[in-house]
């Protein structure tokens, strides 16, 4: 049983919300890892956890999943069962933080500043 759940388990529910609730998938997730998102990712897991952990054959599915990609497939099947109504606290709750996910992945960190000079009657444009 995973009690607390590991990274590769975070990383696989992660990947599947992505999926099912971000334009552009899981695509984002591997590309820019941050402290901040990496902690929204652990949480978007126990979230999840939370719901499945009373269930012998989730447990299965998402421990066969960390450790067999192969597997990844029953997971999503899984997941996408327990997100069929989208419009259900579970699954706005896990929207929510695959949004805040999202959000922190693709913010771009640009400290530059921007000058522009401008000569001979020019306009700017």
């Amino acid at each position: 049983m995973i009690e607390p759940i590991s990274t590769a388990a975070a990383m696989a529910i992660a990947k599947i919300a992505f999926d099912k609730f971000i334009e552009g998938g899981a695509i984002e997730l591997g590309k820019n890892a941050t402290i901040a998102a990496s902690e929204k990712v652990q949480k978007l897991a126990m979230v999840v956890w939370s719901r499945i952990k009373g269930n012998t054959k989730a447990i299965q599915v998402l421990e066969a999943a960390e450790d067999k990609p192969e597997e990844m497939q029953k997971l999503k099947n899984y997941l996408h069962s327990l997100w069929k109504d989208e419009n259900s606290e579970f699954a706005q709750e896990v929207k929510k933080l695959a949004d805040e996910i999202h959000f922190e992945l693709t913010q771009i960190e640009d400290n530059s500043s921007m000058t522009q000079i401008n000569r001979d009657q020019s306009t700017g444009y």
